[in-house]
C-alpha cells in the first residue's frame, strides 16, 4: 500500500513538473488555463478574479504577463468599468473607461499595456465631454483643451515635450476670454491680459521668465485707469501700491491650474482588492 501511495506521488509531481515547463512556450495551449501563473511568474491564459462578493470584478487573456485581446473590468455593482482592446502582442490596446452611472469616463490609446499615447478624451458623469489631452508615449506633447459642462471651452493649453509652450486662454462660461499669456520652456513669457467677464481689459501686464516684469496696468469695469505696479524681474518697484487687496488677487493668478481632474488609469491595473490584478 506504501508503494502504491509513493508511486502515485511521483506520478503527480512529474505530471505538474511537465505542465509547468510547458507553460509560455509558443507550441503550449493557454486558451484552458484559468487564473494560471507559470514557473517564471508570468500570467498565462484566461484570467478571471472576483470581489468577495462574488460579482465579477475582471476578465482578461493573458501571455507571458501581457493583456491580449478583451480586458474587462467591473464595478462590483456589475456596472462595467473599463473595456480595452488589445492588439495581438499587447503592445497597443484601445481603451473606454466608464463611470459607475454607465456614462463614458473617458477614452483613449495605450501603448505597453498602460501608457497613454495620442488623443485622450475625458468626460464629465453626465456623459458630456470635459478635456481633450495630446500625448507622445506618456509625454504630454499638444494642445490640451479643457470645457464647462455646457459644452463651451473652459481653457486651451499647449505643451511641448512635457512642458507648457505655447498660447494659454481660460474662458468664462459665457464664452468670453478670462486671460490669455504665453510659455516659452514651462515658464510664462510674454503679455499677460486679464478680462472682465464682458470681454473688457481688466489687467494689461508682461512676464518675463517666469516672472512679473514692467508696468502691470488695472482698469476699472468702465474703462479708466485703477493702479499701475512696476516690476523689474519680479521685483516691485512702487511697493506703495501693493495693498492687500492686490496680494489676494496676485495668489489667485499663481494658483489657477484649470485643470480637471483625470480618472487613474492606475486604479483599472493595479489595486489594493484582492480580486484585482496582481
Amino acid at each position: 500500500m506504501r508503494y502504491i501511495i509513493i508511486i502515485l506521488i511521483f506520478t503527480f509531481t512529474i505530471k505538474a513538473f511537465v505542465i509547468a515547463q510547458n507553460v509560455g512556450q509558443q507550441s503550449g495551449d493557454t486558451t484552458k488555463l484559468i487564473n494560471y501563473t507559470d514557473i517564471q511568474g508570468n500570467r498565462q491564459g484566461n484570467w478571471h478574479r472576483k470581489y468577495e462578493s462574488g460579482k465579477t470584478a475582471y476578465t482578461g487573456y493573458f501571455v507571458n504577463n501581457k493583456l491580449i485581446g478583451d480586458y474587462k473590468r467591473y464595478y462590483e455593482s456589475g456596472q462595467l468599468k473599463v473595456y480595452v482592446k488589445y492588439n495581438k502582442t499587447g503592445n497597443v490596446g484601445y481603451a473606454i473607461l466608464y463611470w459607475n452611472n454607465g456614462f463614458k469616463m473617458a477614452d483613449g490609446k495605450y501603448v505597453e499595456q498602460n501608457i497613454k499615447d495620442s488623443i485622450w478624451n475625458y468626460y464629465y458623469e453626465s456623459g458630456k465631454l470635459a478635456s481633450t489631452e495630446s500625448y507622445k508615449v506618456s509625454i504630454k506633447d499638444g494642445v490640451f483643451n479643457n470645457y464647462f459642462e455646457n459644452g463651451k471651452q473652459s481653457q486651451a493649453l499647449t505643451y511641448k515635450n512635457n512642458k507648457k509652450d505655447g498660447l494659454w486662454k481660460t474662458f468664462f462660461e459665457n464664452g468670453g476670454v478670462r486671460y490669455e499669456t504665453r510659455h516659452i520652456n514651462d515658464k510664462r513669457d510674454g503679455p499677460f491680459n486679464v478680462y472682465f467677464d464682458d470681454g473688457k481689459l481688466y489687467l494689461k501686464a508682461h512676464y518675463k521668465n517666469d516672472l512679473p516684469d514692467g508696468k502691470w496696468t488695472f482698469y476699472n469695469k468702465d474703462g479708466s485707469l485703477w493702479k499701475e505696479l512696476e516690476y523689474i524681474n519680479g521685483k516691485l518697484v512702487n511697493e506703495d501700491k501693493y495693498d492687500e487687496e492686490f496680494k489676494k488677487q496676485m495668489k489667485e493668478w499663481e494658483q489657477m491650474k484649470g485643470k480637471i481632474p483625470e480618472p487613474k488609469e492606475e486604479n483599472f491595473f493595479k489595486s489594493n482588492n484582492k480580486s484585482d490584478v496582481e
